[in-house]
């Protein structure tokens, strides 16, 4: 059941309520900040390179080292694993579609004939990762 709120002698009320939803949208504030700012770091050579996620393109698999092809600047070269990479970015801005490929999804230009297109790439799409790929994509008709 719903209550109305009269502004004649209600106005705590209304200040309460206020208060509640700045608090609210301050939370929401930092957790975007927090997600969005949570780099990655990738030991190449003796260096250790911080990466942010939104720079990342794709990763490239070549056997026990992975290419990270990022926007700005050459490609990394890191010895860890592609299943590693992909146990880190086990969310819905990365996504496997190949066994030696996992792509930023907010990166994707199109996709045609099971191929991604990312800048100047084309990457392949793999029968068995297709499925994963169309369902984290968000589809309009």
């Amino acid at each position: 059941m719903l209550k109305s709120i009269r502004l004649e002698g209600e106005t705590s009320t209304l200040n309460i309520l206020m208060g509640y939803i700045e608090k609210l949208d301050r939370a929401l504030e930092e957790l975007k900040r927090e997600q969005g700012e949570h780099p990655i770091f990738v030991k190449e050579g003796s260096k250790i390179i911080r990466v942010r996620r939104e720079e990342i393109l794709y990763l490239e698999g070549y056997g026990d080292y992975v290419k990270i092809h990022r926007e700005n600047g050459k490609p990394l070269l890191s010895q860890i694993s592609l299943r590693r990479f992909e146990a880190v970015f086990a969310e819905k801005d990365f996504c496997r579609v190949h066994r030696s490929f996992i792509v930023a999804i907010h990166q994707i230009s199109y996709i045609e004939r099971k191929r991604i297109r990312i800048g100047n790439e084309l990457i392949p799409i793999s029968d068995s990762y297709l499925p994963v790929l169309m369902n984290r994509l968000v589809l309009q008709d």
